[in-house]
């Protein structure tokens, strides 16, 4: 005797509209893994120049840089809430191997290593952000990143107007 409900269950489960939600699901899980990992890299490199560094120019960054990714990690939390995604809460091995780098260079090449590392990660939080606010799935993530972009490419400009000096 089939069972008429897990039938229709199993039909809807092989439909093309289902394939498409969890590939929406996936991508929103990993634009949130992401840029939640980034956005701790960014604090958490902050600190330590803030700490350690030299170059008062670059300390201004940083501690700009926490103030500002400080107030994004919340709003990214309650949008991959609301789109019912879960975001890690520590780094990626790629961001925790970058900030392992970071915390151990000398206090001489402190400045410019941070610097250095900023440019980067903004280049490529620049593009994350662009792309997913561009062709991400519609819902909170999307919306969140389309707002955040114009601050990360202004942190962008920044960076690379102090690491031209």
């Amino acid at each position: 005797m089939r069972n008429p409900s897990l039938v229709a269950m199993l039909m809807l489960l092989s439909t093309p509209a289902f394939a498409d939600g969890q590939a929406s699901t996936q991508r929103a899980t990993n634009f949130a893994s992401s840029a939640f990992s980034a956005n701790r890299f960014e604090i958490e490199a902050a600190k330590v120049e803030v700490a350690k560094g030299r170059a008062e120019p670059a300390k201004q960054y940083a501690s700009d840089m926490l103030t500002d990714h400080g107030n994004a990690g919340p709003a990214l939390e309650a949008s991959a809430k609301e789109d019912g995604v879960n975001v890690p809460q520590g780094l990626d091995e790629s961001h925790q191997e970058k900030l392992d780098a970071l915390a151990e260079s000398d206090a001489a090449n402190l400045d410019q290593a941070y610097l250095s590392t900023q440019l980067i990660a903004h280049q490529e939080a620049v593009e994350l952000f662009r792309s997913y606010a561009e062709t991400g799935p519609d819902g909170a993530l999307k919306r969140l990143a389309g707002k955040l972009l114009p601050e990360l490419r202004m942190h962008l400009t920044r960076v690379q107007a102090l690491t031209s000096k």
